[in-house]
C-alpha cells in the first residue's frame, strides 16, 4: 500500500507557504516515496497527467520537491471546499460491499450501479467507461470498487473526478492480471471484444464505441512525448512506453 498523509497548505503574510500534516480533514493528500518501490509520486503524476490528454477529469495534483531531494505527489481532495466536507461514497459502498470486498465485483456491475444511482447517468456512465479503457492501456490493473466514487452534491449525485491512477504494471511487474475485477467474466488477456461486451452492457451506442476507440488509437505520439517529458528514470519512460504501445495493440 502506498503511504499517505492528510496535509493542509498554510499561508502565512510574509512568509513562503507550507504544508501542515493535520487529522483528517486535510484539504490534500500527501504520497511520499515508497520505501521498497520506486518511482510511485513520479508514475502517478504522470498517468494523471495522460488522464487529462484524453479529457479524463482528475483531480488537481502536481509533484514537490523535498529538502531530502526527493519527490513527494500531491493531490487536492475533491470532497472538501473549503470548510465543508461534500458528501462522498467510493462503489464499495454504493453496492453495500465491506472495504475487503472490494475485488469481489465486475466491471458490468459497478457500471450498472453508476446507471442505477447517478443523476446524469448517461454521461456518467460514459465517463466511467473512458476511464476503463485508459486504466487498461495504462497498465492499471488495480482499479478496484473503492477507486471510483460518486458525490452527493447540489442535489445530484454524479461520478467524482478520477484518482488513484497509476501504472501498477509498471512498478510491481510481478502482476500480470490486466484488470482488478473480472471484465466479461476474466481479468487476463482483456481484448478489445472485452471492452465492446461491457459498452453494449452499458448502453453505450457502437458509435460512441468506435469514437472511443479511435481517439485513443490517434494518440500515442501526444502519450509517449508526455512520458518522455516526466520526471520518471529513462528506463521506467521505456517500459511505460512499451506497457502502451501492447495493450493498445489489444483494442484495435
Amino acid at each position: 500500500m502506498q503511504p499517505k498523509l492528510s496535509v493542509n497548505l498554510d499561508r502565512v503574510p510574509g512568509q513562503s507557504e507550507r504544508l501542515t500534516i493535520v487529522g483528517l480533514w486535510g484539504a490534500y493528500i500527501l504520497k511520499p516515496q515508497h520505501a521498497e518501490i520506486p518511482q510511485m509520486p513520479e508514475t502517478e503524476d504522470l498517468t494523471m497527467h495522460l488522464a487529462s490528454v484524453f479529457k479524463i477529469h482528475t483531480s488537481a495534483h502536481c509533484l514537490i520537491p523535498t529538502t531530502a531531494g526527493q519527490l513527494v505527489y500531491l493531490v487536492k481532495r475533491f470532497d472538501r471546499q473549503g470548510d465543508l466536507k461534500i458528501h462522498m461514497e467510493d462503489l464499495c459502498q454504493l453496492g453495500e460491499f465491506q472495504t475487503e470486498q472490494k475485488y469481489m465485483s465486475t466491471y458490468e456491475r459497478c457500471g450498472k450501479l453508476i446507471l442505477k444511482y447517478c443523476t446524469n447517468k448517461g454521461l456518467d456512465v460514459l465517463s466511467y467507461f473512458e476511464l476503463l479503457v485508459f486504466s487498461f492501456l495504462s497498465g492499471n490493473n488495480d482499479m478496484h470498487m473503492k477507486n471510483f466514487a460518486v458525490l452527493h452534491q447540489d442535489g445530484q449525485i454524479v461520478l467524482s473526478p478520477a484518482y488513484d491512477l497509476i501504472n501498477s504494471n509498471l512498478i510491481n511487474p510481478a502482476d500480470k492480471e490486466d484488470m482488478a475485477l473480472l471484465l466479461n467474466g476474466r481479468k487476463k488477456n482483456i481484448n478489445r471484444d472485452d471492452f465492446q461486451k461491457l459498452s453494449e452492457v452499458l448502453g453505450i451506442r457502437e458509435i460512441v464505441f468506435e469514437r472511443i476507440m479511435q481517439k485513443y488509437t490517434v494518440s500515442t505520439e501526444k502519450v509517449k512525448d508526455l512520458i518522455d517529458r516526466s520526471f520518471l528514470s529513462d528506463p521506467y519512460k521505456e517500459e511505460y512506453k512499451r506497457i502502451w504501445q501492447q495493450k493498445l495493440t489489444k483494442l484495435i
